[in-house]
Parts: structure tokens; C-alpha cells; sequence
């Protein structure tokens, strides 16, 4: 198999204005943490009282000291509501911490985005919209647009203090034409999405937590029952996650482990109804996305992960079990990007 045939699979994806669907190994490569420092933070920074508190969290905590990943460690489990609340604020708190310092890193180089560089390349034709789905919590994809010089709509009205508005977000009218945006839909949540006391919704651009009396509005892996997904704004950025994976002509997922239980199935659903492209990008392709690349992608399929003894490994429809592809770093944003431009 050749580089050539893979850069086509990769190009007819991209000519296919995909939607993007990120993972957390999407932020690593800026710092982020990945789901196992996530795991190591809660274990070091939880403080459960005792009682139900305590005998909760220790259930976790075997789960996780056998081995198991976060999110199936915390599922299923039936927390107090005081301990739930600590785990959200803990969780806030870690991946808000290597935010910041992607976000000011931002103004020294704002080349250092190649998701940037992906959304502005996508906007190179009569595209008006592409549309990004994420369950990372992180700004990253914010800070990418911005690099980029590319308008984004994440839900909230701009400013220092956001409202959610229901429809999805405002629109932006420049000379009398609507502009093109890149419209996110964040599943689980923001660094920026807070509930109040009063049970209202506001958006705030902070790298600290303002007060007790608001609570971070992210979903933390594993605590489904946690989610309120029949409330905004939650209700509606998964209604219009849902209906840009229903609508997919091409899909590219970049650091995405395929254990969402809410959007690898639509993408398994697309895949079938429609044969969509799809591209796979990870520096570790998890058990799940290999098991989705042999069993549910259709015809059209690239998968790319890194490979220590030669550079990138890759699967298609013709080698499911994978070929090597030496001295090449294709499975990153930027390795992307050299197959198609």
C-alpha cells in the first residue's frame, strides 16, 4: 500500500468538508491532560469526608488501582451529590490549569495550532459552515479558530458575561453577508459553562473558579447520571451535535477513543446508511477504534496511529491489520494536513 493511496483516502475525506469529531488526544499534543493524568489528579486531589462520601470514592479508587480506565471507573456509580460536586470541581480544576497556559501561550505563537490550520484550509472553498464535535472540556478548539482568524459559535452570546442562547448560538453578519463559522458542539461541557445558585446558565471566560455558588457544567467521564441532558445547555448542544453527524458527508476524527456512548454510535449509524469517508487519526488507536475501523467504518476508511519502531501505522478497507508507513508522522493534525494540501 502506498503513501499515494493513502493521501487519496485522506484528500477525499477532506474534499468532503468532514465533521470533526476531537478527542482528548486531540489537546494533548498542547499539554492537556490525557485521561489517566486526569485519573492520577482526582486520586491525589479528591477529599471525600467520611461516610458515604468515603466509601464511594474508595469503590473508585479500587476500580482504578485494578487497572480500569476513568470513565469505566466512575460508571455506574451511585455517588452522593456532595462527592459528584468535588469530582466536577476537581476535574475543572486540572484541566483548567494547563488551559490557561495554552491560552497564553496563544499571543507568542499563534502558529502552533494545526487544528487552525486544518478549519482555515476547509474554508478554501464555498464552505460556510464546518461544524466540530468534542468531549473535551478544554478551550483548545477555541483558541485554534482564533489562530486561525475564523469566527466560532459555541452556543453563548460574546463577552465577558455569556448567555446560552437555545438556538445554538448567534449568528455573525458582516457587510450585509452572513460569515463563515465554525460551529462547535461541546457534548460534555466547557471550562467556560458554570450553573448558579439559581439554577441559571452563564458563560465565563475564567481560569478560576468564581465561587461555590457556581458549579462547573461539564460531564465528567463515567458520571452519566450527571449529564442533565434534558437541560440546557446540554439539551441543545447535543441536539446540534446530533444532527451534524446525521448530516455528515465525511467524517475526520482526531484523538477521539470511540467510547462515547453518544456519538460513536451516530457515526456507526452514517457510516452504514451512507459509506461516508472517514479519516482516523491517534497517536494510540484504543481497542474501540480499531474495533470500529474492522467492523463498522464501510468501504472508505483511514485509520493512522503512531508507530515507535518506524513512524505511523495504517489501516484501510485492503490491510485491516495495518501497514507501516516509515519516517512519516501522519497521525498528527499536522501529518493530516501534509496528505491533503
Amino acid at each position: 500500500m502506498s503513501v499515494e493511496h493513502i493521501s487519496k483516502l485522506a484528500q477525499s475525506c477532506f474534499q468532503g468538508n468532514p465533521v470533526i469529531v476531537l478527542g482528548s488526544g486531540a489537546s494533548m499534543p498542547h499539554g492537556l491532560p490525557s485521561m489517566g493524568n486526569l485519573a492520577e489528579y482526582l486520586r491525589n486531589h479528591v477529599s471525600p469526608t467520611h461516610g458515604n462520601e468515603q466509601t464511594g470514592w474508595d469503590a473508585v479508587a479500587a476500580e482504578l488501582d485494578a487497572g480500569k480506565h476513568l470513565e469505566a471507573a466512575l460508571e455506574g456509580k451511585n455517588l452522593p451529590d456532595s462527592l459528584l460536586q468535588k469530582i466536577v470541581r476537581e476535574t475543572w480544576n486540572c484541566v483548567n490549569e494547563k488551559d490557561a497556559e495554552v491560552f497564553f501561550g496563544l499571543a507568542k505563537d499563534p502558529t502552533a495550532f494545526p487544528l487552525g490550520r486544518i478549519l482555515s484550509a476547509l474554508f478554501q472553498s464555498t464552505n460556510v459552515a464546518v461544524h466540530v464535535v468534542t468531549t473535551n472540556y478544554d478551550r483548545v478548539i477555541e483558541y485554534a479558530c482564533n489562530s486561525a482568524g475564523l469566527l466560532f459559535n459555541a452556543g453563548f452570546t460574546p463577552g465577558y458575561l455569556q448567555t446560552w442562547e437555545a438556538s445554538g448560538g448567534v449568528g455573525f453578519i458582516i457587510g450585509g453577508k452572513q460569515t463563515r463559522v465554525v460551529k462547535i458542539w461541546k457534548v460534555h461541557g466547557s471550562l467556560d459553562w458554570f450553573q448558579t445558585a439559581d439554577d441559571t446558565v452563564v458563560g465565563l471566560p475564567v481560569f478560576q473558579l468564581p465561587d461555590e455558588t457556581h458549579l462547573p457544567m461539564i460531564v465528567t467521564p463515567g458520571l452519566n447520571k450527571y449529564e442533565k441532558t434534558h437541560q440546557d445547555p446540554f439539551r441543545s448542544t447535543i441536539s446540534g451535535a446530533d444532527a451534524a453527524l446525521r448530516g455528515a458527508s465525511a467524517f475526520l476524527t482526531i484523538g477521539f477513543g470511540f467510547r462515547d456512548q453518544h456519538i460513536h454510535p451516530k457515526i456507526i449509524q452514517r457510516c452504514r446508511e451512507k459509506n461516508v469517508p472517514i479519516v482516523v487519526l491517534a497517536r494510540t488507536l484504543t481497542d474501540e477504534a480499531k474495533s470500529f475501523l474492522a467492523n463498522s467504518a464501510g468501504q472508505n476508511y483511514l485509520g493512522i496511529e503512531f508507530d515507535n519502531a518506524v513512524g505511523s501505522r495504517a489501516y484501510t478497507k485492503e490491510n485491516p491489520d495495518g501497514f507501516d508507513i516509515p519516517d512519516r508522522e501522519l497521525w498528527s493534525a499536522e501529518g493530516f494536513m501534509s496528505l491533503v494540501t
